[in-house]
């Protein structure tokens, strides 16, 4: 049974220690569940390069339930040590530890302790650039990562493809067009979308607006975005598209709109949303 570190006055800076593996006690009540079988793979791959963190107040673990889990199953086991991990003349195994922060009360410490694990999950990820990096790494690395890219590739996929976008005079509470401008002469505009000139197209009548309506425009459905899922992963391109500065932020502030009002996770998704739909509208194919 592990028994309580002593702990000292806190210092003003913090302290790496290497402490006995026996010795480290858990912080009661933890209410963190652990990927353990993915943990050990990491530590295994790239030894332990995140040391656990104790609470000087108390001497209890305050970050690394986990990790410490999968050590003294390792031990137990008669493992031998990971890197970074020193082993003692007796056998036991020496964990470095981060020491010299202390909190002010239980209180404190348990609200660090849910903040340390649940800042990482509301991160996310960049999917673009995810992608990007996952795709540099063999099937190995991938795999110790976490991640399957093909999987990830096809999951990303089916969840922008599962999205409808909603009736198209939502798009006017979106976008408000800087000038009145003439709608393609192939097509008219559907309602809801705005009207967009084309290099050399005619011009509106002096004065002429364009208003969103006062009352919902009754509208069929949108249309379901389907794409084809990639055939063993897809390869991605980077799309540049050059606006005046005056525009830049109308354009990031309809896309982030669109996001929060669709789910979709990122940038491009919701860029390829507002393309589909119009593309549907109008009857324009790839």
């Amino acid at each position: 049974m592990s028994k309580k570190i002593q702990a000292p006055a806190a210092a003003p800076t913090l302290r790496i220690e290497y402490l006995p593996l026996a010795d480290l006690a858990r912080w009661p009540g933890n209410p963190k569940e652990h990927a353990s079988e993915a943990i050990a793979a990491s530590i295994r791959e790239f030894g332990f390069r995140d040391p656990l963190a104790i609470d000087e107040t108390t001497g209890r673990l305050i970050a690394g339930h986990g990790r410490l889990s999968v050590l003294e199953r390792a031990h137990a086991a008669g493992q031998p040590a990971p890197q970074f991990v020193q082993v003692r003349e007796d056998g036991m195994w020496l964990i470095p530890v981060t020491r010299g922060g202390a909190f002010a009360d239980e209180q404190q410490a348990s609200a660090y302790l849910i903040a340390h694990n649940r800042t990482g999950e509301l991160g996310g990820w960049n999917e673009d650039l995810l992608a990007g990096m996952l795709g540099s790494l063999d099937d190995s690395l991938r795999a110790v990562a976490g991640f399957d890219l093909d999987a990830f590739v096809q999951e990303t996929t089916a969840a922008a493809a599962a999205v409808q976008l909603p009736p198209s005079e939502f798009l006017n509470d979106l976008i408000t067009p800087p000038a009145p401008v003439a709608p393609f002469p192939t097509a008219a505009a559907p309602a809801g979308l705005p009207q967009v000139q084309t290099p050399g197209g005619q011009a509106a009548a002096p004065g002429a607006t364009v208003a969103a309506p006062s009352a919902p425009i009754p509208a069929t459905a949108a249309p379901t975005i389907t794409t084809p899922p990639p055939p063993g992963g897809e390869e991605y391109v980077q799309l540049v598209l050059v606006l005046p500065v005056s525009e830049r932020n109308e354009a990031l502030a309809v896309l982030k709109d669109v996001r929060a009002k669709t789910g979709l996770e990122t940038t491009p998704a919701a860029f390829m949303a507002l393309i589909r739909q119009y593309a549907a509208a109008n009857g324009v194919s790839a």
